[in-house]
């Protein structure tokens, strides 16, 4: 008698470990260069000493024998990297990029590869890769160090534990759980299934061995041809998919997986052939000991199945809402030029981090007066406890000339006198000029109330955000038509130090990077702040990485809701083989399909009754913290995922429940029409 959980069971192990090795390898070719050592310097220095970063690169690559990568992503195209390469090593990987393109395993992504020449200008700071020995990743490492730089290493070869920790523990962890439970369930249950052949086997003076040999005989056959078959299909797949690029890394990531696969598949079935083996002869043929055993299992691994795959697609879910509204803020930004977020060193003690707040803010302060600076901040985001939190924006006069915001008249407003606070006013607006002075003293600190005015602003105007606070989900990229209020620098309103703090958060951005790059004062400049980088290029990357958070989390849903497909098939096929002669003989009484297999039915609303307390219960504790915590990161992202989840679990019962009526009913027909429990 063939074997055919036995079959599937490593059929579902193959092609599981084939399609893990596609996403891993693919993830670590879209997300780094493999093969390769990474550095990544940083650090207080902002020029390669006499040297621009071109040439310090072209020489280390020469001194060393290597060849050095420096990746820089794509400001308006996420798909879109580019590489900028010097090679000392002419015969060595890499070196024929520039002519011959880079051989990209991902489709997703587009590698431009560009010389390193190219690299004139730019912050030696950053990601680099380097190709070549030890000795030659030492020398690179001693060049940027030399000239000041702080220096991280990550050698060739550290890849390998991390795709093994991201398979079983990382994002990939749950799905490669779920599968190794099915597998051990398809196993197991092709062994307990045979239960009355071992026992006649035994009958017949044969033991374990006897039985090993004898599956083997009959099914290592068919595993050859699961294993061809898979391959072939895995290997034409992929010469569709990238004309077999980095073919050698992909199969040995996937040998090294089916071979794990297949050897865990091999314990497990000893280990229940063992236990069959051990279970008096009697109740084997008559068949009692493998579904006793088998039906418990089955519903060990369907409850978290489901968990499982409710949680898993609900965050799916959640994720692709993230990465819509990442991509959205992405194209808002793309036109902005290269406004950029201020980054500050954290390296110092509580004194002197306030002395620097201060005086740096003073500058900042300076720089908002000159025009040089973008504010843009929500009363909420200034102060969550302010009346009218977030139907009031705060913006400087730098936001103001860069944005069309016109008064009753059809005017644009662009300035802000220096030591005034300006209330802009929707025309139509509920509320009045004195009930925003009120909301915006409750936020002053200062000694003496400072002047402020107002002004009637044409209504239904919609004001750009900048991408700031575009890590909340439900984060806008514009607020329409709310109150708008200009802080003049010198109005007393924001405090010096209260000018670091907004920069610190993102809400205060220097207009131009080159240029505040030129204006910074040397004592500020590479110690305290450490870096302007442009909103723009923090969008493509955060919107690279949600994107390839989506991909990974709709993987592992899909698996999730397969393997607990495949357990309602199996509880089916168990519960009708089973239950065979009792259901033959309702057959026979009359009974009705529901009346003959009512207790599965019960168990199956008991499971999925449990997965809805289970779907509740999280919720309600999810928005307990979110009511606590606010908009804390975490707890926004779990909020997310509680949201789906009703949607998911109808969705995912709906489903479990077609299926498994639409199985029990098929094997139940077949039953009644052959009268042989061995052909349900």
């Amino acid at each position: 008698m063939k074997n055919t959980g036995l079959r599937l069971a490593v059929a579902v192990a193959v092609l599981y470990s084939l399609f893990v090795s596609f996403m891993v390898t693919k993830s670590i070719d879209e997300s780094t260069l493999a093969g390769a050592s990474r550095i990544l310097v940083s650090g207080t220095q902002t020029l390669s000493g006499s040297q621009g970063l071109d040439v310090l690169v072209q020489r280390s690559a020469q001194r060393s024998g290597s060849t050095i990568v420096r990746e820089i992503r794509d400001l308006h195209d996420t798909s879109v990297r580019h590489f900028y390469l010097a090679s000392g090593d002419n015969d060595g990987k890499g070196a024929t990029w520039l002519d011959t393109g880079f051989p990209r395993f991902s489709q997703r992504v587009s590698t431009n590869v560009h010389a390193a020449t190219e690299l004139s200008g730019v912050d030696p700071r950053g990601e680099y890769f380097i190709i070549g020995t030890s000795a030659a990743l030492d020398m690179v490492v001693h060049d940027f160090s030399q000239l000041g730089y702080a220096v991280e290493t990550e050698r060739a070869g550290a890849l390998i534990p991390a795709a093994v920790g991201e398979i079983f523990f990382g994002a990939l962890g749950a799905s490669t759980l779920l599968v190794l439970l099915l597998v051990a369930l398809l196993t197991g249950f092709s062994v307990l299934s045979r239960a009355k052949s071992y026992a006649i086997l035994r009958l017949h003076g044969g033991n374990i061995s006897t039985g090993l040999k004898r599956d083997l005989r009959q099914e290592l056959p068919s595993i050859a041809v699961i294993l061809a078959i898979s391959f072939t299909t895995a290997l034409v797949g992929l010469l569709l998919y990238n004309g077999w690029n980095q073919l050698g890394r992909y199969l040995a990531s996937a040998l090294g997986l089916v071979a794990l696969m297949l050897f865990i598949v091999t314990c497990i079935y000893i280990a229940a052939l063992s236990l069959t083996f051990d279970v008096k002869i009697l109740d084997a043929i008559k068949g009692k000991f493998g579904f006793k055993v088998a039906v418990p299992a089955t519903y060990l691994l369907r409850f978290p199945s489901i968990i499982l795959a409710i949680t898993l697609i609900a965050s799916a879910f959640a994720a692709s809402t993230a990465a819509s509204q990442a991509q959205r803020n992405q194209e808002s930004l793309a036109e902005v030029g290269n406004v950029a977020k201020i980054f500050f060193e954290g390296l110092y003690v509580s004194q002197q981090t306030e002395q620097l707040a201060v005086e740096s803010g003073n500058w900042l302060k300076e720089q908002d007066r000159l025009g040089h600076t973008i504010m843009v901040s929500t009363l909420a985001e200034y102060s969550s406890s302010a009346a009218l939190a977030d139907e009031v924006l705060l913006v400087s006069q730098g936001y103001l000339q860069r944005n069309r915001i016109l008064d009753s008249r059809g005017q644009q407003i662009t300035d802000i006198p220096d030591d005034e606070v300006l209330i802009m006013i929707p025309e139509h607006s509920t509320h009045s000029a004195a009930e925003v002075k009120r909301a915006l003293l409750e936020n002053y600190g200062g000694s003496q109330t400072p002047t402020m005015s107002s002004q009637v602003l044409r209504g239904a105007q919609s004001h750009f955000l900048y991408g700031t606070g575009a890590e909340h989900q439900r984060k806008l990229s514009n607020l329409e038509d709310v109150i708008v209020v200009g802080i003049g620098a010198n109005s007393g309103f924001i405090a010096d130090d209260g000018y670091m703090s907004l920069a610190s958060r993102g809400q205060l951005l220097m207009a131009h990077a080159e240029q505040a790059l030129n204006d910074t004062p040397k004592e500020f400049l590479g110690t305290w702040i450490s870096a302007y980088l442009p909103i723009a290029q923090l969008a493509a990357e955060d919107s690279a990485a949600l994107n390839e958070s989506v991909r990974s989390q709709a993987v592992c849903a899909v698996v999730a809701l397969l393997v607990l497909l495949a357990t309602a098939v199996g509880m089916a096929q168990i519960h009708v083989r089973g239950n065979a002669q009792l259901i033959l003989v309702r057959y026979l009484h009359g009974w009705s399909f529901w009346s003959t297999h009512r207790w599965l039915f019960k168990a199956e609303a008991v499971v999925l009754g449990l997965a809805v307390v289970w779907a509740t219960i999280s919720g309600l504790w999810t928005a307990l913290r979110a009511k606590t915590f606010g908009e804390a990161s975490h707890v926004a992202d779990d909020l997310a995922i509680a949201q789906w989840q009703p949607v998911v679990v109808l969705g995912v019962a709906l489903l479990n429940v077609l299926l498994l009526l639409v199985v029990v009913r098929v094997k139940t027909q077949r039953l009644i029409r052959t009268h042989s429990e061995e052909t349900a």
